[in-house]
């Protein structure tokens, strides 16, 4: 097994979903992602709701809500297909207002992979309707798990520069 493969399968799951090291010491996605899975064509699903603590207009969500979760499950596509990729682009188009405290639906998918570059698309929508409430299509680069520490060496040498 790779040590992508491993450091994927090793990554602790909450409500059917695999957490970032955020939300691992509360043991559930704070976006309020559960119910992850791939289905026979390989899109996943998610159950969805944006909690008050994430509105931003009266009664709907923060348009970061709505980027953040539609992030988090075009990149969830390739660690259900036991890969890690990071974001390298994100384009959201915002097509209707996102209800708070109302269950919604995810659907993302992979379109395409060149290279190491996995071209994926999803979308939100009104669970009671099927409305389509949100959309989005990213690039996303898989990385092996050194990629952090490289990250934390990267940082830690630009700290100490500014430092000098």
């Amino acid at each position: 097994m790779t040590a992508a493969r491993d450091h994927v399968e090793r990554t602790p799951v909450g409500d059917g979903v695999r957490l970032c090291a955020s939300c691992i010491p509360r043991g559930r996605c704070r976006l309020g992602i559960g119910g992850e899975g791939l289905d026979a064509d390989g899109v996943a699903h998610f159950h969805l709701v944006c909690d008050d603590g994430h509105e931003g207009g009266p009664g709907v969500a923060h348009g970061g809500w709505t980027a953040a979760v539609l992030d988090e499950m075009l990149g969830s596509v390739a660690l259900l297909h036991k890969r890690l990729t990071v974001t390298k682009s994100l384009t959201v188009e915002f097509l209707r207002p996102v209800p708070i405290n109302q269950p919604l639906r995810g659907r993302s998918w992979n379109e395409r992979i060149e290279g190491h570059r996995w071209h994926n698309v999803g979308e939100i929508t009104l669970a009671a309707t099927g409305a389509l409430l949100g959309r989005a299509a990213g690039v996303f680069s898989e990385r092996d798990p050194s990629h952090f520490q490289r990250h934390q060496d990267w940082l830690a040498a630009q700290i100490g520069k500014a430092e000098d």
